[in-house]
């Protein structure tokens, strides 16, 4: 008689199929490699000029972040304007006051005339909404 075989290992593959949910879920990541936009949206309020939010994650610091996107429809306008909005930009990265949200990092894509900023997410009253602290891969 031949021996049973060892039964396979169900947590080493678990732990695969959520490393690959994990990776599914980011959908674009910064120039720097640094944030990574997540499928979840979130809402922000009534942004001006903000058409989508959502969470990304800091891999440098391992927490989360809102990843805001700012879409121009217009490419030749934004073109012509992208001086100015790169200087608004650098403007807020320098503010630093305690009731302003601190915008991290920002970047600008000519091409599909967006502009792309990151920001702390904000800690809700509730414990489980407030930002997440993960272990850096």
């Amino acid at each position: 008689m031949a021996a049973p075989e060892p039964a396979p290992r169900r947590g080493r593959e678990r732990e695969r199929e959520e490393e690959s949910e994990d990776e599914s879920d980011i959908l674009e990541e910064s120039p720097c490699g640094r944030w990574q936009k997540r499928r979840e949206q979130v809402n922000q309020g009534n942004m001006p000029g903000v058409q989508s939010t959502f969470l990304a994650m800091d891999t440098e610091e391992g927490v989360e972040v809102v990843w805001n996107e700012l879409r121009f429809s217009d490419r030749k306008a934004f073109s012509a304007h992208e001086e100015k909005i790169q200087t608004m930009f650098e403007q807020l990265v320098l503010v630093d006051h305690p009731n302003i949200v601190k915008l991290h990092k920002y970047w600008l894509d000519a091409c599909e005339a967006r502009a792309r900023s990151t920001c702390p997410r904000a800690a809700s009253s509730s414990s489980s909404r407030r930002p997440r602290r993960t272990t850096r891969p």
